[in-house]
């Protein structure tokens, strides 16, 4: 399947604001993604740093990437922690089960935690973990950008899936 025709057909599938019914989901995509500030040229680096901004996370992990991108946090959230516990985890990209079984362990450890995964389309691979993360127990929440996805874990809420045009 082609970008274009994946793209389009995500398009046609995700809401904006307008169709949220969470209030949580609804003030993070007015308030944080919808804000006219770009951090990168990478539209998948500028919603994590858009998560950065408004989850104001203490601590972050930055899971297999490289150090030009720990340079970058650093120098837009100067403030920010990269020891544990950590707020947010970032996964460039998702291609292993060994990286499944890690989030289950991080959501057992971290319930009020926030998963970043980063190109969630980047290939086959990506997409089908992706999916298979989703249909997990331990994810309640998830946010899919197409560029990106966020993954919560909070008990309480009913699991609910959203798809968010950015």
């Amino acid at each position: 399947m082609s970008d274009t025709f994946s793209y389009l057909k995500f398009w046609f599938k995700a809401t904006n604001q307008h169709g949220i019914h969470s209030p949580f989901i609804y003030r993070f995509v007015t308030e944080g993604l919808y804000i006219k500030h770009k951090y990168c040229r990478s539209k998948s680096l500028n919603i994590f740093f858009k998560c950065i901004n408004y989850f104001k996370p203490n601590s972050i992990a930055l899971v297999e990437v490289n150090k030009l991108l720990k340079n970058k946090v650093k120098k837009e959230f100067p403030s920010l922690s990269f020891e544990e516990p950590f707020d947010i985890k970032y996964y460039g990209t998702l291609v292993t089960e060994s990286q499944i079984l890690a989030m289950k362990n991080y959501a057992k450890q971290q319930p009020n935690g926030i998963i970043y995964i980063g190109d969630i389309r980047k290939n086959k691979t990506s997409k089908e973990f992706w999916d298979k993360l989703l249909l997990t127990d331990f994810v309640t929440v998830s946010v899919d950008m197409y560029f990106g996805g966020l993954l919560f874990f909070h008990k309480t809420q009913a699991q609910e899936h959203f798809k968010i045009r950015i």
